[in-house]
């Protein structure tokens, strides 16, 4: 049994559902949905089809490199919409913007 607010996942457990978001590189929508319709994680980053298990494209920007878009969507705290869109209409002062951000946000909870 664990804790209110902690979730497992492949066998390490996560307080809240953005920590379990970030090692899976989905967004916490993504969470949200496998415990509602599943009740448990053990589907989450699993995928069907012959790929190997390869979710997209990796993502290089700014130096670093995500595995794929909803990865990097994650990481920013935004969606993977809005995430596509910054790429599509070539937004890089707005992914850049969102990457610092990012990165000051877990800066802080790192100190904390």
């Amino acid at each position: 049994m664990s804790a209110p607010g902690t979730y497992r996942w492949r066998g390490q457990i996560y307080v809240g559902l953005r920590a379990v978001a970030e090692a899976a590189g989905v967004t916490e929508h993504t969470v949200s949905y496998h415990l509602n319709r599943h009740g448990n994680l053990d589907r989450l980053g699993v995928v069907s089809g012959g790929n190997g298990g390869a979710c997209g494209k990796v993502v290089n920007a700014f130096g670093r490199s995500w595995p794929s878009r909803t990865a990097l969507a994650a990481h920013l705290g935004r969606s993977d919409s809005r995430v596509s869109r910054w790429v599509r209409e070539g937004r890089a002062d707005l992914l850049l913007a969102a990457l610092i951000d990012a990165d000051r946000r877990v800066g802080k909870a790192v100190a904390a």
